[in-house]
């Protein structure tokens, strides 16, 4: 279903990330930027979109907004993307996209889904939330399939608080998705934007991990009582109908802070990289299980994921501490607080991602930590190694 790009039509709120900026729209969040491309795709009322079982509450939720029907395949244990044989066969007469989700930076195997998608003419379409920069045989993620969307929130290799952008890389997808970004979307406040820029402002100049249990609480507290939008509006974790206010731009006002964080990217990734080189050289010598990587893929590690016995245990302690540590994804539809039923998981549907959910741990790379940071991380899971689970056969797909 991919074409090469002809369209001569200014894009709005356009950014150069995959090196064409006129493919690419921004948003207020990247699920929103997801739901435009569904929008955009005609997707609704009797259709399916699969995706992995191993992912944000909010991917789903992006898909019941529209009318659809999420259904999840499993995940790939030994590289937490999901696995492309296992959606090939849920695949059905009403499958009419697929998402493909490239976990913690690391390029999801393909498989057979581009040559399946392609017969079937279903959508196949990548979440690049933790993947920008990220190439697969030397093709950026993002142009692998028909149509991308990535994340811009507090977490990701680019951040401008919130934020997203989706891509098409089919020129009519691409004109419906301006339509959509024209027609049916509207400015964010300025309340909001101001906060975003004050907030993007105060955390690149003052932020240390050792600080980061303390901002996530207060963070999480003042989006609680409506002052700013949080990552998540608590209406969109609990109930699967489409809260107010969700479809929106991305705001003029930040566009520059984009632009400036875009500039970046490389001397991020190159951070990232050494940061996660010092974790798995030392876990490596632990005999720790690492996230596999296929022939051909240039990781971007946004996250640098373990298998532990008791994560509860380990992430009180590592707040008590001062440690930062992750816990994406602690459910197969992160958080575990959201009610997987109500957003379309069943129990059992994917045991390897309802295993990977009960014990990952992910250590943090981000341009906050440096080469002393990491060491303290090490230091201490050094200090809890009877936590951290060895490299284990019975796990590998």
């Amino acid at each position: 279903m991919t074409t090469t790009a002809t369209t001569t039509r200014p894009a709005p709120s356009v950014i150069d990330i995959w090196g064409d900026s006129d493919r690419t729209v921004t948003f207020f969040k990247g699920r929103v930027a997801l739901y435009a491309i569904l929008r955009a795709a005609g997707i609704g009322l009797d259709d399916e979109v699969l995706l992995p079982g191993f992912t944000c509450v909010v991917v789903p939720a992006a898909v019941i907004y529209t009318g659809a029907t999420p259904t999840f395949y499993d995940i790939n244990p030994r590289q937490l993307n999901g696995d492309p044989d296992d959606a090939v066969n849920r695949i059905t007469e009403h499958t009419r996209a697929i998402i493909v989700q490239h976990t913690f930076g690391v390029p999801a195997d393909l498989g057979r889904l581009k040559e399946v998608c392609k017969e079937r003419g279903i959508l196949l379409i990548e979440d690049c939330a933790h993947a920008m920069g990220a190439t697969l045989d030397g093709q950026q993620v993002g142009t692998l399939g028909d149509a991308a969307f990535a994340s811009l929130q507090w977490s990701k290799l680019v951040t401008t608080g919130l934020g997203g952008i989706a891509r098409a890389n089919d020129d009519s997808l691409y004109e419906r998705l301006c339509s959509f970004h024209d027609e049916e979307c509207a400015d964010p406040p300025w309340q909001e934007e101001a906060f975003l820029n004050l907030a993007c402002t105060m955390h690149s100049k003052f932020f240390r991990p050792s600080m980061f249990w303390a901002l996530q609480s207060l963070y999480r507290t003042v989006g609680s009582i409506g002052l700013v939008r949080g990552s998540s509006d608590q209406c969109e974790l609990s109930s699967p109908n489409i809260p107010p206010r969700h479809a929106m731009r991305f705001g003029k006002r930040r566009r520059s802070r984009l632009t400036a964080t875009l500039r970046m990217l490389p001397q991020v990734i190159e951070h990232r990289r050494s940061i996660a080189d010092i974790y798995k050289t030392q876990l490596r010598s632990w005999n720790i299980d690492l996230q596999e990587e296929q022939r051909g893929a240039v990781s971007v590690p946004l996250r640098v994921p373990i298998r532990v016995r008791d994560r509860s245990a380990l992430l009180e302690e590592a707040r008590r501490e001062r440690i930062e540590l992750g816990d994406w994804f602690n459910a197969p539809l992160h958080p575990v607080e959201a009610p997987q039923a109500m957003f379309g998981y069943g129990a059992g549907d994917c045991p390897h991602a309802e295993r990977a959910a009960v014990e990952l741990l992910n250590l943090p790379t981000h341009p906050g930590v440096d080469a002393d940071a990491a060491e303290g991380v090490l230091e201490f899971l050094g200090k809890h190694r009877h936590q951290l689970l060895p490299t284990q056969p019975n796990i590998r797909a």
